[in-house]
């Protein structure tokens, strides 16, 4: 059938007619009926509309529906009400068949596609456990997203401890506990793990497991807590793939368990090609060649956000970062007003005060905050966790327009559009498998279920015309999981920098106490770093407090190299090689007066702060302005003299160890303060935090002063130690910490502390007198 015979076809009816026989029989399982569905509303919406509430029955999506007309749709509430008798839900059938599996199994794996309703699922097994659960998903986005569901889903209910990492604390008031985690925090829970009452183990994105080093820690981490743990339930869930039935092989997992292969649709889809903004409706289900392609006789996408619909747009992170993003979209940005709502210009100011933003143009200028003014979010990896929360946030609220946004979109996070728009073809990773599956859970994002009654939903999804071919070859390909844990597979091939990681995956050598692997803990014993670690006590702690960043920078050269070289050395002596690459040295030498403000504390907006008075060269720039105050120079002088102050290098981060890592700036040479890019220091400065220090240098450096108080009992190497791991030595900070909260939170609630331990916190009753958002904050712990 041709794509002309949905949109002219006189008999229109039996087209749909014949859907809903085919659905009736078979299931709601091809796209391409759902490909029709959407076209047919689309241009033949009053016909449609007869057969819109006998659908929603067919497709099971019987929180859309109302009191049947037809004895087929008799058929299907009855079915429908009997799903809610065994169950006590309303599921969906696919719901229902999976909260059966996870009830009755100890062990279930499935595959469902986007929109299948997986999260309204998760949230009522979350809302019905009653012991402690573990939910594991791949990337620390998800983990932001599903720490505000689930403290939305369960708040009031201060008897649940909800964390985004491994703590048991607030014992004499948690009942249950809540850990939303990826696999790389997995380790925390072994020291614990008798101490909890673990019934449930979401196991979430489970693909995750044919990644190489990812995969092999995931895999480990489920091996484990079987082992320690067989009684408690393990479910896996993956999008698009046809074996989830890997999953529960390749552990051994073949007794108590069950698996199923969801393909249900709820959703349609409609697909345009586009070259210059001008657009054509094509289906990658119609192989006869030439393919059919028919003309919009409109600009469909600019119709759509003038109707107050939305717009994804996945594009490089390199766009994002040289804004040619905002020249080649330009047409759709002009068509967002500036937002006045209250709730959203909230969030925006909540953002703009987290990076630390000016509020008018000027030197700490936010592109990121001007867009998001009208309705325009960007979302990519090296956002803050925090900033992309409010991103987050702001989007399911409805206030975002158009977003632009990496493959972090790819990784599950429940944001949908309208429009999903695919400007970068490049997808990450060499596998061909992993590249199907983020284009089909991208395109998942177009057209989400609503809840509006009787109403059969359906999105667009844009395909620029190079790449049409390319995408329909792509749809075609199912994607699968290895049988075979990579546990199990050879590791002779891994990259020398992650073979102590590999290695100890698969002998599970790990020491839990330091975060380091056995065999890198026995080269920090055994190295000779003790005259290191000396010197920067002696010179890196000042009555027991670190230096400031600014005490570090007027260290003489040699000082300054004296401190990097002995961090260097330290650094090195965890790893299998004696020496760093250019590139590795750089990035370590860019960390460290970032590590020195973090471990003082600072805040994540002062510590952009303090890098821009840094790489803009503020000093001189202040003798400039007192040479103007004096009247030494005039106002033309002063801003010739600005313009020629340059920025100063600093190299890109990139986590370590990395034999690759390049030695590419932030920002290129010779480039002016006024070309200053604020919104890009603010990335990089996460990426630091995150990728460098927290990722790589935090536990090998934590671990040699603690390794070195345990030889010496030199109180300053664990005070130092302290600082590295938590960012303080303060007692009352670190307990802060450990119940979840950031230092940006610590600064204004530390003085509302009465006392402080693992059993509960008391507050004093100046609680009362906080502001409404700040107070939310803490209310699940009162």
């Amino acid at each position: 059938m041709k794509l002309t015979e949905y949109i002219e076809n006189e008999r229109i009816e039996d087209v749909i007619t014949d859907v809903i026989d085919k659905i009736h029989y078979e299931g709601p399982i091809d796209s391409q009926d759902f490909e029709k569905l959407s076209y047919i509303k689309k241009f033949h919406p009053q016909v449609f509309s007869k057969y819109e509430g006998k659908l929603m029955h067919l497709i099971g999506l019987f929180y859309k529906t109302t009191e049947p007309l037809s004895l087929i749709e008799e058929v299907y509430s009855i079915f429908a009400d009997t799903i809610q008798e065994e169950t006590g839900h309303r599921f969906t059938p696919v719901q229902a068949s999976a909260f059966r599996k996870i009830v009755d199994k100890k062990y279930f794996s499935f595959s469902a596609p986007t929109s299948s309703g997986k999260s309204y699922l998760f949230r009522e097994l979350i809302l019905n456990t009653e012991s402690d659960i573990i939910i594991v998903v791949p990337s620390r986005a998800l983990i932001s997203e599903y720490l505000f569901r689930v403290k939305d889903l369960l708040k009031g209910d201060n008897s649940v401890l909800i964390l985004q990492f491994i703590e048991n604390v607030n014992r004499s008031k948690t009942n249950r506990r809540i850990y939303i985690i990826t696999p790389e925090r997995g380790e925390d829970l072994f020291s614990i793990i008798r101490d909890l009452n673990i019934s449930l183990f979401l196991f979430d994105e489970a693909q995750i497991s044919e990644e190489r080093i990812r995969g092999m820690r995931f895999d480990s981490f489920v091996r484990r807590v079987d082992k320690l743990l067989p009684e408690a339930k393990k479910v896996f869930s993956h999008p698009f793939v046809q074996n989830p039935q890997a999953q529960l092989l390749k552990h051994g997992f073949l007794v108590n368990s069950d698996f199923a292969r969801y393909d249900q649709n709820s959703v349609g889809k409609i697909y345009l090609s586009e070259k210059n903004k001008e657009f054509k409706y094509f289906s990658p289900f119609i192989e006869e060649m030439p393919r059919e392609q028919i003309n919009v006789d409109y600009e469909i996408v600019e119709e759509i956000l003038k109707a107050n619909g939305t717009l994804l747009v996945y594009i490089s992170k390199s766009k994002i970062y040289d804004s040619s993003y905002v020249i080649d979209f330009s047409k759709y940005i002009t068509l967002c007003p500036k937002i006045e709502l209250k709730e959203a210009v909230e969030i925006i100011n909540e953002l703009r005060e987290f990076i630390g933003a000016s509020e008018r143009k000027g030197e700490k200028h936010s592109y990121m905050i001007d867009m998001m003014e009208r309705g325009i979010v960007v979302h990519h990896g090296s956002m803050p966790l925090y900033a992309r929360l409010l991103i987050e946030k702001f989007v399911n609220k409805g206030y975002a327009k158009i977003c632009f946004a990496t493959s972090t979109l790819a990784q599950g996070i429940n944001m949908p559009f309208d429009v999903v728009w695919i400007n970068n073809f490049r997808f990450q990773g060499g596998d061909e498998n992993k590249k199907n599956l983020d284009l089909k859970n991208l395109i998942g994002r177009a057209g989400r279920s609503t809840q509006k009654l009787n109403s059969y939903d359906y999105g667009y999804v844009v395909i620029e015309s190079r790449n049409v071919e390319l995408f329909c070859e792509r749809m075609k390909h199912t994607t699968s999981l290895t049988e075979m844990s990579l546990l199990d597979s050879n590791i002779d091939d891994i990259p020398e920098d992650l073979k102590d990681i590999s290695e100890a995956i698969q002998n599970d050598s790990f020491d839990n106490e330091l975060h380091l692997t056995k065999s890198q803990v026995e080269r920090l014993s055994n190295s000779e770093i003790s005259a290191s670690i000396e010197f920067i006590l002696d010179n890196f702690l000042i009555n027991n407090i670190p230096i400031t960043g600014k005490a570090y920078y007027n260290l003489s050269d040699d000082q300054r190299n004296e401190v990097k070289n002995a961090f260097k050395l330290i650094y090195i002596s965890h790893l299998r090689k004696r020496t760093l690459t250019r590139g590795e040295a750089s990035v370590l030498s860019v960390s460290i007066p970032i590590l020195l403000w973090k471990i003082q504390g600072k805040s994540f907006k002062e510590i952009v702060s303090l890098r821009h008075a840094f790489l803009t060269n503020k000093d001189e720039q202040r003798a400039i302005h007192s040479r103007l105050r004096k009247n030494e120079i005039t106002p033309e002088e002063a801003s010739k003299l600005r313009d020629e102050i340059q920025i100063r290098y600093s190299t890109v981060a990139t986590p370590l160890p990395d034999s690759n890592a390049s030695t590419v700036g932030l920002f290129p040479r010779n480039t002016s303060i006024s070309d200053f890019d604020y919104d890009i220091l603010v990335y990089d400065t996460y990426d630091y935090l995150d990728k460098v220090i927290s990722l790589s240098l935090s536990d090998p450096l934590s671990a040699a002063f603690q390794i070195y108080y345990n030889k010496s009992n030199d109180v300053r190497a664990l005070t130092l130690s302290n600082y590295i791991k938590y960012g303080t030595n303060d007692e009352l900070e670190i307990w802060l910490l450990r119940y979840g909260f950031g230092f940006d939170e610590i600064e204004w609630l530390k003085v509302h502390i009465a006392s402080i331990d693992e059993n509960e916190i008391k507050f004093y009753e100046s609680i009362n007198e906080l502001p409404e958002l700040k107070y939310e904050l803490i209310e699940r712990y009162l």
